[in-house]
Parts: structure tokens; C-alpha cells; sequence
């Protein structure tokens, strides 16, 4: 797979004249300026401690009730009367995002997949909808910026930290464009 070329977007494509060449050059070297700014900018955020877990998990939080998300409040995680989004931190500090069906729901599936009955309507119900919203919350996560990771079991969503690495600057591109 190739990287694209990066192409600054000249003024004049064809430039005639040099008043065309001249506005040309100003564009590359504004390009220029905002490449260096910008590498300023991933310096000083690089001195920048990470941010902490419980500022990301409130931002998680409110960013899913944003979307319209029933957020369930953080304790107790499984309270009977409650069902929604459930945001949490685990053991390792990683804030975690997970489905927690309501209570009417939960414990006739678990019941009925006890008695080896996987086929009842509690269990289908269930499934299906720990299934959806596990997808659904996979894509509004996504959708928001936010980059995830899968638990080693069951559902749910590891938000993973963001890289303080910056990415690699782009060439910039000759000043008198194409001729």
C-alpha cells in the first residue's frame, strides 16, 4: 500500500505570471508556517502530563449521555432497578464501557441459560439486545474519536489512551507549484 502524496491545493493550479507564481509561494509558505506551528503544538503537548483516568471517565460519561444514552450512575454498578450504559474504571485504571440490561431482563435470561434452556425467549432477548448495544456503543465510541479495545472476556469496551507520539510531518510542497 502507498501513502498518498501529499498536494497543497495552489491558488493557480497553471500559474502564467509571476503574480501567479508570487500568490503561489505565499500559499506554500503559509502551508510552511501552519506545518511548524502545528509541530510547536505537539512539543508543548508532549510536556503535558497524560490525562487522568477519572477526567477521562467523566468525559466518556458525558459524552455518551450527549448522545442520547441513559448513563447509569457509577455505584452500585448493579443496581436492580437500573439498566444503560455503564462507565467504569477497572483494577488497571482503564476506563471501561459496557451494557447493563435492567433488571427485569438480567436475571429471567440468566436463569433460564442455567437450566440449559438457550432458546428461551428471556435468553434471546437478552442476547440480542447485549449484542446491539455492545455494537451500538462500539460506534458512537468510535464515531466520537475515541479508540478501544476489547476486554480478554465478554463484552464491553477498554477506552484506550491517546498516543502523546506525534505523527510524522508531511513534505511540504515546492513554492512555485506545478509549472
Amino acid at each position: 500500500m502507498t501513502t498518498p502524496e501529499l498536494r497543497l491545493n495552489y491558488p493557480f493550479p497553471n500559474p502564467e505570471n509571476d503574480a501567479e507564481r508570487a500568490a503561489n509561494a505565499r500559499a506554500a509558505d503559509d502551508y510552511q508556517r501552519q506545518e511548524e506551528e502545528a509541530a510547536a503544538l505537539l512539543d508543548l503537548a508532549e510536556e503535558l502530563p497524560p490525562l487522568a483516568a477519572e477526567l477521562s471517565l467523566e468525559q466518556v460519561r458525558l459524552d455518551l449521555a450527549t448522545a442520547g444514552l441513559h448513563v447509569a450512575p457509577p455505584h452500585p454498578l448493579t443496581d436492580g432497578d437500573q439498566g444503560g450504559v455503564m462507565v467504569h474504571l477497572n483494577d488497571d485504571g482503564q476506563v471501561v464501557v459496557d451494557w447493563l440490561p435492567h433488571a427485569r431482563l438480567a436475571p429471567a435470561a440468566l436463569d433460564m441459560a442455567e437450566a440449559d434452556r438457550p432458546d428461551h425467549e428471556a435468553v434471546i432477548r437478552y442476547e440480542v439486545a447485549r449484542t446491539a448495544m455492545d455494537t451500538a456503543l462500539a460506534t458512537i465510541l468510535t464515531g466520537f474519536g475515541y479508540a478501544t479495545s476489547r476486554p480478554q472476556a465478554g463484552f464491553g469496551h477498554i477506552i484506550l489512551q491517546p498516543s502523546t507520539t506525534p505523527a510524522p510531518a508531511a513534505q511540504a510542497p515546492e513554492p512555485d507549484g506545478p509549472s
